[in-house]
C-alpha cells in the first residue's frame, strides 16, 4: 500500500504514551480544549469506533499543536500518529486503518459483490464533489449575488444522493439503507458522508433564512439514512454539539468575508 508521509524521523516530545496505541489530533473547539467541528477527523474516529480498535484524542489549537506535527507535517489536521509513523488526510488515515485493521464482518459473495457495486456507484454518481458544494453554500452570504448557483449545485449534489437511496429502497419511503443497500453494513463511506450531512443538517438552518435545503421535507431518504446513522455508537461516541458546528461555519464565513473585501 503506497501512503505518503510515513514515519517521523524525529519525535521532539518523546515516545507515544500507549506502545501500541494511537493518537489521533484534531482540531480543537472553541474552548481550545474540546474537540472542534471537522467532519474529516469525525470520520476518521467513526471509522476506529467501528473497527473498535483504541485511541486517543488531543484537541489541538494553532499554537498548542507538538513540534513534530509542524514541522514536518505544516501542522496540517486531522493527524493520527500510532507507533513511530504519521498519517495526515482522512481518505490516506482510513486507508491506513482498512489495510492494517480489516473488517472481520462475513457477508456472503454475492452479498459482497452487490455492496461493492452499490458502494462503487455511490462514489461514482452520487457524492462527486459533495462535501465542497456543501462547504461553497454554507459559506456564502445570504446577500451575495452566487448564492443561489450554490444552492442550486448543493442541490444537485443531494439529488444524485437522494436518487441513490431511492433506487436502492425501490422508492418506498417506508424504507431505509445505508450506501451499500443493506441496514447492517456501515461503510468507510458512511463514515464519511454521515459527519457531513450533519453539519448541513445544523448549519443550513442556522445560516439560510428560508432553512434550504430542509432534508425532512425534500430528501425524505437522505434525512431518514441520516437519522438512522445518527443512532449508531459511532456517531454518538463521536458527536460534538450543534453550537460547535455554528461556532466553525461562523468561522469560516467571517475569513471568507475579509477575503472577499
Amino acid at each position: 500500500m503506497a501512503i505518503r508521509k510515513r514515519g517521523l524521523e524525529t519525535r521532539i516530545e518523546g515516545p507515544t504514551p500507549t506502545e501500541d496505541g494511537m493518537i489521533l489530533y484534531l482540531k480543537a473547539g472553541e474552548d481550545g480544549i474540546s474537540v472542534g467541528d471537522c467532519p474529516f477527523g469525525q470520520n476518521i474516529r467513526m471509522v476506529l469506533e467501528e473497527k473498535n480498535i483504541p485511541y486517543q484524542v488531543k484537541p489541538c489549537t494553532q499554537d498548542t499543536k507538538p513540534n513534530w506535527l509542524v514541522d514536518y507535517y505544516d501542522g496540517q489536521l486531522p493527524a493520527l500518529r500510532h507507533k513511530k509513523e504519521c498519517y495526515i488526510e482522512s481518505n490516506i488515515i482510513v486507508s491506513y486503518l482498512d489495510y492494517f485493521f480489516p473488517s472481520t464482518k462475513t457477508e456472503t459473495i454475492e452479498n459482497k459483490k452487490e455492496s461493492k457495486s452499490n458502494l462503487e456507484d455511490a462514489e461514482e454518481n452520487a457524492l462527486v464533489g459533495f462535501f465542497p458544494s456543501i462547504a461553497r453554500y454554507l459559506k456564502d452570504d445570504e446577500t451575495n449575488e452566487n448564492n443561489d448557483e450554490t444552492l442550486e449545485v448543493l442541490k444537485e449534489n443531494l439529488d444524485n444522493l437522494e436518487n441513490h437511496f431511492k433506487d436502492l429502497c425501490d422508492d418506498d419511503q417506508n424504507k431505509w439503507c445505508y450506501l451499500d443497500g443493506s441496514q447492517t453494513n456501515f461503510s468507510n463511506i458512511d463514515c464519511r458522508i454521515v459527519p457531513q450531512l450533519y453539519h448541513l443538517s445544523v448549519a443550513s438552518k442556522e445560516f439560510k433564512e428560508n432553512g434550504q435545503p430542509n432534508l425532512e421535507e425534500d430528501y425524505p431518504f437522505i434525512y431518514k439514512y441520516l437519522q438512522q446513522s445518527m443512532t449508531r455508537d459511532s456517531f454518538i461516541n463521536t458527536k460534538y454539539a450543534e453550537e460547535t458546528i455554528i461556532w466553525g461555519w461562523n468561522n469560516a464565513r467571517q475569513q471568507q468575508q475579509v477575503q472577499q473585501e
